[in-house]
């Protein structure tokens, strides 16, 4: 056998097929960690890599976002909002669907309503439309909030998986907000969970005095793109009305 043949005939390095460019293998990552949640080691079976192969291809991967690993399980899952603006077609433009219900809900409950989407650990406004009354919160498109301590940001936790909540719990950042907001994981988790158990979230007063918000997951067609939410001075939303808010917010969101 000559030196050419030996070489050709030679398994790939690490095991890896070297039919595989590393451009398919991160597409196929994606793909299998969007069925399931993987760890490395078992990512690397199903690639047919070594496990540092594996490694170095996910820590790409979370390094744009589209990946994530939650600390409890030490599993990697794909993080569905990063895909949906890539998916979404013209005619099926979210504020074509979502803005009628917010400004609805605008008109019926008076005060300001918004939809916002989660992108580098903040939650950003996408839609907005101002309450009618004189004592107003300013606010405006591309407004962002802390997911920590946003009622947006609760809401949007609160209707993850659990590995992709682990894993926003993680690295998110608990230096902002008010006195009232959660300074860790563990408390944060705990808002979390009564906001999912409630049906929908409260921010009371936690990203600034004197200022409360309720949110609710919004999913259209299924899939979750963010939370909407009703936003207006503490004076005007004690907790009865931020209950009565919350419930009528998440039953006119329900059918979209």
């Amino acid at each position: 056998m000559t030196t050419k043949q030996s070489l050709e005939s030679a398994p790939a390095p690490d095991g890896e097929s070297r039919t595989a460019s590393p451009i398919q293998r991160a597409l196929r990552a994606i793909e299998l960690l969007a069925v399931q949640p993987l760890t490395a080691a078992e990512l690397a079976r199903e690639l047919d890599v070594n496990r540092s192969t594996a490694l170095r291809l996910l820590a790409e991967l979370v390094a744009t976002g589209y990946i994530a690993r939650s600390p409890a399980t030490k599993r990697y899952a794909t993080v569905p909002a990063k895909f949906y603006g890539l998916v979404r077609a013209p005619e099926t433009d979210w504020s074509q669907i979502i803005d009628p219900v917010l400004a609805a809900v605008r008109d019926e409950c008076g005060d300001a309503t918004m939809l916002a989407v989660p992108a580098n650990d903040m939650m950003v406004y996408l839609s907005f439309f101002p309450t009618r009354h004189m004592v107003a919160v300013s606010e405006q498109l591309g407004t962002t909030r802390p997911i920590h301590c946003s009622a947006l940001g609760k809401a949007y936790l609160s209707a993850l998986d659990p590995d992709n909540l682990d894993a926003h719990l993680a690295r998110l950042s608990y230096a902002s907000g008010t006195e009232w907001a959660s300074k860790t994981p563990a408390e944060l988790r705990r808002r979390v969970e009564e906001s999912r158990k409630a049906g929908y979230a409260v921010d009371r007063d936690e990203t600034f005095d004197g200022v409360r918000c309720v949110a609710v997951p919004a999913r259209i067609r299924g899939n979750l793109i963010g939370a909407a939410g009703i936003s207006g001075p503490s004076s005007r939303l004690p907790d009865t009305r931020i209950e009565e808010l919350g419930e009528y917010l998440a039953a006119s969101l329900s059918a979209l």
